[in-house]
């Protein structure tokens, strides 16, 4: 059974991470899952919402599986390009996407928020990078779009002091659009996504393809570069302790 529970609600194509005890965080089942969400083909989908299932929405990459992966360098880089090519299929939807962020979203679940067209979080989320806070630098877009998304600024503190947010300060911040209730955010996500709806199809994918801030492929790759970097090096201070 698949962690990633699909479902149609009107026009929208809701996915929702479902990893109880690890607080939604992203392994392999749960990349195929948001593939075969974002592949979905059907023309009468015209959102598509991301959201988590209990008090996360997602805690990042699986470190179990990561860490289970050290002794196989080329598989774990390919582990981390999974997410990392997830992440900008997302941004590239051909329709809007909307973060509902019911609850934590830290790490690799930052980075699927960002790469949402639109961000809407509970009133109790707390979202924040915290790749430092475990001995790690991002790899699936953080140091790329958090600048864009709150200024330079504020993601340099976020991501080299490794604090997290509460909602309301995620949206002073220009990281989500708004915060709601916890017990409304389905509701509200869902009137949000009736009124993109009913817009014209056209109009909407042009939209998107000015509304998308872009980004340099170098930026990318420098942060590519430096997560491989980082992991290799890691491999051969283990390797030089053993």
């Amino acid at each position: 059974m698949s962690p990633v529970a699909l479902a149609r609600r009107g026009a929208a194509l809701w996915a929702r991470i479902d990893r109880g005890g690890t607080g939604n965080a992203c392994n392999s089942a749960v990349m195929a899952g948001l593939e075969a969400w974002l592949a979905t083909g059907d023309p009468a989908v015209r959102v598509l919402v991301l959201t988590g299932s209990g008090r996360s929405f997602c805690a990042g990459a699986d470190l179990t599986e990561a860490t289970s992966l050290l002794g196989d360098q080329a598989a774990l880089r390919a582990f981390l390009d999974r997410g990392r090519r997830l992440v900008r299929a997302v941004r590239a939807a051909p329709v809007p996407t909307i973060a509902a962020v019911n609850g934590a979203a830290f790490g690799g679940g930052l980075e699927l928020l960002l790469a949402c067209d639109i961000a809407v979080a509970a009133d109790t989320a707390r979202i924040g990078d915290r790749h430092i806070a475990v001995g790690q630098v991002p790899g699936w877009g953080s140091s790329v779009l958090l600048p864009q998304a709150v200024g330079p600024a504020a993601a340099r503190r976020l991501l080299i002091a490794g604090e997290t947010w509460t909602a309301a300060e995620a949206a002073g911040h220009g990281l989500v659009s708004e915060v709601v209730p916890g017990d409304a955010l389905e509701a509200h996500v869902d009137a949000l996504a009736a009124r993109i709806a009913v817009l014209d199809p056209t109009a909407v994918g042009r939209m998107l393809r000015v509304a998308r801030p872009p980004v340099d492929d170098a930026a990318w790759d420098r942060e590519w570069d430096t997560l491989t970097e980082h992991i290799a090096a890691q491999r051969d201070s283990a390797a030089r302790s053993e």
